[in-house]
């Protein structure tokens, strides 16, 4: 079986592609001192007669590809090393010429000031170390050249790489076991919008990791960071300007158990669903009634009303076909249209695509809790289903980034950044409901677009003792749900029979939604750096500076959100006689008439749109100042005036909703560094950091979530959450490439903000305040390599990486929020997280395998409450989860790569302590929902074509 899902994978690849090769050849190896057999890093390697050269990298290691047959001399140099020649070094058509060498010191050399002006690499390992070490705060991170090792696709999956940092829900980031909404998420420095109507937070799915040069994790506050986390600032940084032109792509398809080769349904879309761009086909057609005229037609003329149900689309049923393999493609290209030594101006553009296919097996379960007149507790299933959910997710990526550099003080760049996803989802629902039994199903669509774009800039004066950075940019997203619908027929007669309500319409039961989000936002910044002399001394070294730092940021970001929801009512009840006919057949056009057949009766309320904005300006001031060579302390303050606003209507109260919370925050920080040496460190910080409400969480709006069959509503008096960090950590850096790192950190909060289930009614999620809540925990990081550690020529090719959180948070919950469930963590937070992974690197084969693991402990999903026999939280259960990936050049310029994700297939699973045993086990608890995700098998071709 597994050699058919392979093959099947292999047809679609190689026959999308085909190459033709020169006469060409490549000539590689090392350089090492000849005394202490030392890789030489940064060591120059020039073929006389092509001009071309090469540097080795951190294993001493050059190559160079694409070399015409024929005899050259290798001149080899490094500072304060003999020069050495390497004659007659032979290059043969497809082969490759192996270099392997030693040169000497060169004891005569006297070294003058060598100055180098070269373009910083920012996407690689050593980079992005060399990065976090440098930081005057608690960093992790991971780079494009460690992504590559993976399989991961988007953003969301490369960021659980990183120490510390989970996905919650396939989306949204996780930072030391911390709810979303308390991480904050920068996209080349300024922030991401968010494409979310429900959830505070930016959807990291929409990043394809193609487009990533390096993600950072800030996770201890600073003057120059926004205020508003607690767990982390995410900063991800597109790519920009390479070291040379070439042209990638990159074609992969996937085989996925349970899916690939099997039956597939999805709502029909119309042509062109496949670019993942809203066709209008499931619109509302131009001219339907607005919900006021629609009202007012339901009561003044019914043929009206019937004529407006005949304009909507009326398909209920999915198209069925065949699910076809996963499909991704991209294609980067970079050009340098000036290349002088001072000024450059050069471009990259990245086009991504995907296509993917997922089909679930779920059960999902809800329970009642009770106790009678004798205080017997009893547990009742008032649910249980099994569910087929299809999903159909395209994604179309573009980046385009510019970057002209004057001279090396002055650099300009245009970064620009756009993605379109879709989903079409179809769920069919079969199970016990309150005791019926049903036969449920939703068609949903969700379209989504984000753009971001910044125009920065970077100058240095005054020798580099003044810097100046600036940034201003636009970012717009939509969300765009045109026809979500949703009905059930009834299976307990011989005869299945649709709901169709008496008066009033249930949406949640027979209807259809349609949702439009679009958001704003205009942001700008600046930054200066100025280095002061303070008490000058007879050498540099000796003389003391000061690093003042200061900068202000504004943002001015709008939204939009309206909701229309449609149901359906028997249009006369004594001759509703359609009932038992097919779906599609009920919706024909005849049957929604005034008589024998259904009609619209919006139940679009006043509360189901709102407007909205965010205001902020902030400005900060620090100062950096080593003590000693060892000692350094950075502090400073920052201050920030948030206005926000939301205007919609509480229709439980009826009365307007006009939420305007206008509030200065003065924010702290202090990080203090001390080197014990070149290769170790200890950090110690203090911050005082918030976390807002946003604004769906404040909005009265309640929407009906069919997958987890709750109603989601808002809060419109939840107040912000302050928080306390404290954190220490030791890192030791055993080479460029290495670090060990061992972290503490503790964190005491004022107001967190939680999901919970509202207590009086458990269907329905909202948000809430606790009255205070602290976290502490540990983390440590590791990334060594077995070289120099074995004489094992394969081993010495192994580098280990792992890190590990472990957390262990208390809530307390105050009179205001007394019901709802105590003695527990925050909500979302997960009381350990670990990432282990075993990279195999053969650099003279191009040859890279990695085993990678990744498991995060079981969290609070939403909290639960202590009305009558109480409510317990849902918990989502760890899953131990292995990766495996290879990629090896199989030809001049193409690499084949591969791998098999979510190797155990361990179970998805959302369990309920019923017994109140504080034991978590799927074969005793109430289980929420179960299913297991399937293994995927990947297969693809890397092709580039470089030049210099």
């Amino acid at each position: 079986m597994m050699k058919h899902k392979l093959l099947y994978t292999l047809i679609i690849l190689f026959s999308s592609l085909s190459f033709t090769f020169a006469q060409e050849g490549t000539i590689r190896g090392t350089i090492k001192d000849a005394v202490s057999k030392e890789d030489l890093v940064g060591a120059t390697v020039f073929i006389e007669g092509i001009n071309k050269g090469a540097a080795a990298d951190i294993n001493g290691f050059f190559s160079f590809n694409k070399i015409p047959v024929g005899s050259y001399k290798l001149k080899i140099s490094f500072v304060g090393y003999k020069v050495k020649f390497i004659e007659n070094v032979k290059v043969v058509e497809g082969s490759v010429t192996e270099i392997n060498t030693f040169i000497e010191e060169d004891q005569a050399t006297t070294l003058n000031e060598v100055r180098v002006v070269a373009k910083k690499l920012t996407n690689t390992e050593v980079s992005v170390i060399s990065e976090i070490k440098a930081a005057q705060q608690i960093v992790s991170g991971i780079s494009a050249a460690q992504i590559g090792k993976t399989l991961d696709r988007t953003a969301a999956e490369v960021v659980k790489r990183v120490p510390g940092v989970t996905i919650f829900g396939d989306r949204f980031i996780n930072i030391r076991g911390l709810n979303e909404r308390y991480n904050t998420v920068m996209l080349n420095n300024v922030f991401t919008p968010s494409m979310e109507s429900d959830v505070r937070s930016f959807s990291f799915d929409v990043i394809p990791s193609g487009q990533i040069d390096r993600i950072l994790v800030y996770k201890s506050p600073a003057a120059e960071l926004p205020g508003e986390f607690a767990g982390g600032v995410v900063k991800i940084f597109t790519k920009s300007i390479p070291d040379e032109n070439y042209l990638t792509i990159d074609v992969s398809g996937a085989y996925r158990d349970g899916t690939t080769g099997n039956e597939f349904f999805r709502p029909k879309t119309g042509k062109y669903s496949y670019t993942g761009f809203n066709n209008g086909y499931s619109d509302l057609p131009k001219f339907f009634p607005s919900t006021d005229e629609l009202k007012q037609i339901a009561v003044s003329n019914q043929a009206a009303l019937a004529q407006a149900g005949q304009m909507l689309r009326n398909t209920w049923t999915p198209e069925a076909s065949t699910a076809s393999p996963d499909l991704r493609f991209s294609i980067t290209g970079a050009y340098k249209f000036i290349d002088k030594e001072n000024l450059k101006l050069a471009n990259i553009t990245a086009v991504n695509y995907s296509n993917t296919r997922t089909t679930f097996e779920m059960a999902r379960s809800d329970f009642g809790y009770s106790i009678d007149q004798n205080n017997v507790e009893s547990i009742n299933e008032d649910t249980k289903f099994r569910d087929l959910q299809y999903n159909n997710s395209v994604r179309t990526g573009i980046l385009h980034n510019w970057a002209l550099r004057l001279n090396e003080n002055h650099t300009f760049e245009f970064k620009n950044l756009y993605n379109q996803m879709s989903n079409a989802q179809y769920v069919n629902r079969n199970g016990l409901e309150n005791g019926g039994t049903w036969n449920i199903r939703s068609l949903d669509q969700v379209y989504r677009g984000i753009y971001t774009g910044q125009v920065l800039g970077r100058h240095a004066f005054n020798d580099n003792k003044t810097k100046l950075d600036w940034v201003v940019g636009y970012n717009k997203s939509n969300s765009d749900r045109p026809d979500y619908k949703r009905y059930r027929y009834s299976t307990e007669g011989a005869t299945p029979a649709l709901l169709v309500p008496f008066g009033a319409a249930q949406t949640v039961n027979l209807g259809r939604t349609n949702i439009v989000l679009d958001e704003d936002a205009i942001l700008g910044g600046i930054n200066l750096v100025q280095k002061l002399t303070i008490v000058k001394g007879k050498t540099a070294e000796e003389s003391k500076e000061i690093e003042l730092k200061a900068g202000v940021f504004y943002e001015n970001k709008k939204r939009t959100f309206n909701a229309r929801n449609l149901g359906y009512v028997r249009a006369n009840s004594s001759l509703f006689d359609i009932g038992s006919l097919p779906i599609d057949e009920i919706f024909a056009l005849q049957n929604i008439n005034t008589t024998n057949g259904i009609k619209i009766d919006e139940q679009t309320n006043a509360s189901d749109s709102y407007t909205a904005s965010n205001n902020q300006i902030a400005g900060y001031v620090s100062g950096n100042y080593s003590f000693t060579k060892k000692l350094n302390l950075i502090a400073g303050v920052r201050v920030e005036k948030n206005v926000q606003k939301l205007n919609s209507y509480d229709i439980s109260r009826n009365a307007p909703v006009n939420y305007n919370r206008d509030l200065t925050n003065i924010l702290p920080s202090a990080n203090l560094t001390y080197n014990f040496s070149e290769k170790a460190l200890l950090r110690l910080a203090y911050g005082k950091t918030l976390n807002r409400p946003e604004f769906r969480e404040v909005a009265p709006f309640s929407f009906y979530d069919f997958v987890n069959n709750r109603v989601i509503t808002g809060s419109p008096t939840l107040n912000n959450a302050d928080i306390d960090n404290y954190d220490f950590r030791y890192e030791f850096y055993p080479t460029p490439a290495e670090v060990i790192s061992v972290a503490a950190f503790y964190k005491n909060f004022k107001n967190p903000i939680e999901v919970i289930f509202d207590g009086v009614n458990n269907a329905n999620l909202s948000f809430g305040n606790a009255e205070s809540a602290y976290s502490a925990g540990f983390e440590v990081e590791v990334k060594k390599s077995l070289d120099k550690l074995t004489a094992s020529a394969l081993l010495s090719k192994i580098n280990l990486v792992f890190n590990g959180a472990f957390i262990y948070s208390r809530v307390k919950i105050g009179s205001s929020a007394q019901n709802q469930s105590d003695n527990r963590p925050l909500q979302g937070q997960s009381p350990y997280i670990i990432n282990a992974g075993i990279n195999y690197n053969d650099a003279k084969k191009n040859t890279q395998i990695s085993l990678l693991f990744n498991v995060i402990g079981k969290r609070i999903y939403a909290v639960g409450n202590s009305f009558a026999a109480g409510y317990p939280d849902w918990y989502e259960m760890p899953r131990n989860v292995v990766d495996f990936t290879f990629s090896k050049e199989i030809a001049r310029n193409l690499i084949l790569k591969g791998g098999i994700t979510d190797i155990l297939n361990q179970r998805n699973l959302i369990i309920q302590d019923g017994n109140k045993d504080n034991t978590y086990n799927a074969n005793v608890d109430q289980v929420i929902q179960s299913y297991s995700p399937g293994r995927t098998y990947s297969l693809g071709l890397v092709y580039t074509l470089r030049k210099k």
